[in-house]
């Protein structure tokens, strides 16, 4: 027995569809309920079900054109060599007019996001079956087609943040070199215990700097339009290179959390767990993961101060009038010498090295 399959019925304000893709060839059993044909309109993309069990023996419609809703567009019968009289074939639509390739080969999806973004399909290569256009590839598009500008716009905002930054904060700079052997070995010895916080120099030094903060409360002064205001918790800024520009990211005070807890947050996210937003007046950036060696950041916004950590490294040290090799890390405080002085700045680089020595 023939059955004809029927494009069924696609709603009030869509009367055809465009046969998308075949997902059966003639000679193929298909079984009820199995997609035979997928179909796309400009409301939805749809597959079209079996309603009978049989074997495919035409298709009405070839792929790329279009078919009316309620007409056959393939026939099944039930055995494979029965005959069948294909009337069916003569309610096919006649194919679509020509379109350009990619726009008429868009997903209804696709062509609704591209009006809203602006994009035009032409100009999107589709990565969907037969170079269908998705929805997907008309974001990938429009991200890329952005992201010059997102990246223009950021290095802008930047520019004019370290820009006015220099211009209305006096900035002065102290430099010391730190030794960091006992850190190395407390941190070789931690990893070799550690499943999963594993300690980075970073987090070292973040964690020493939280804690020298709290030892100088000079550095955790601020400074805005002619008041002060000393603080008391020691958060601090982290700035992560990220592009096109620089992330900051605020840790809460992180002082009285063991260090699992402490790693667990650095890299989880600074500020992450904390129950109010927090300003802090210390930042940190760390260049040495990237091996620079040594060198001077430029105070954010609302900071009065910026820690440079430059990379851990072997360096010839003079002790007594001999020469050893010694693992050491040089770092450079920018600090607003409106609220924080030479004194203060040096006072803060020694309980650095301090707590990296206790460790």
């Amino acid at each position: 027995m023939q059955h004809n399959i029927i494009l069924p019925d696609l709603g009030q304000t869509t009367s055809e569809a465009k046969i998308v893709q075949w997902l059966k060839k003639p000679g193929d059993h298909v079984s009820r309920g199995d997609p035979i044909v997928a179909v796309e309109t400009d409301k939805v993309d749809m597959e079209v079900e079996a309603f009978e069990s049989g074997y495919l023996r035409k298709l009405l419609v070839e792929e790329g054109s279009m078919a009316s809703a309620l007409t056959p567009v393939a026939i099944l019968t039930d055995t494979p060599g029965e005959t069948y009289d294909g009337l069916g074939e003569q309610k096919a639509a006649p194919p679509a007019p020509a379109n350009p390739p990619r726009v008429g080969n868009a997903a209804p999806a696709a062509r609704a996001l591209a009006k809203e973004l602006g994009v035009e399909l032409a100009q999107v290569e589709g990565t969907g079956p037969k170079g269908l256009i998705t929805r997907a590839d008309v974001q990938r598009f429009s991200e890329a087609a952005a992201a010059p500008n997102r990246t223009l716009a950021a290095i802008a905002a930047m520019a004019a943040t370290t820009a006015n930054s220099k211009r209305d904060v006096p900035h002065f700079y102290a430099t010391r070199d730190l030794e960091v052997a006992a850190a190395a070995r407390w941190r070789d010895r931690w990893n070799e215990t550690q499943n999963g916080a594993r300690a980075s120099f970073n987090d070292v030094f973040v964690r020493c700097a939280a804690k020298a903060l709290g030892d100088v409360p000079r550095l955790n002064l601020a400074y805005k339009d002619g008041a002060f205001e000393q603080r008391s918790a020691a958060d601090v800024l982290l700035v992560v290179a990220r592009e096109p520009a620089l992330l900051l990211l605020p840790m809460a005070d992180s002082r009285a959390l063991d260090w699992n807890e402490f790693i667990h947050r650095m890299h989880a996210g600074a500020g992450q767990g904390t129950s109010a937003p927090v300003a802090p007046l210390l930042a940190i950036s760390n260049l040495g993961m990237y091996g620079v060696k040594e060198f001077a950041a430029i105070i954010p916004p609302g900071c009065s101060s910026v820690l440079a950590i430059g990379a851990v490294r072997e360096a010839p040290v003079v002790r007594n009038g001999a020469v050893t090799v010694e693992k050491i890390a040089t770092v450079t405080l920018s600090a607003d010498h409106r609220v924080i002085d030479g004194i203060a700045a040096a006072r803060f680089l020694e309980r650095m090295q301090f707590h990296l020595n206790s460790l």
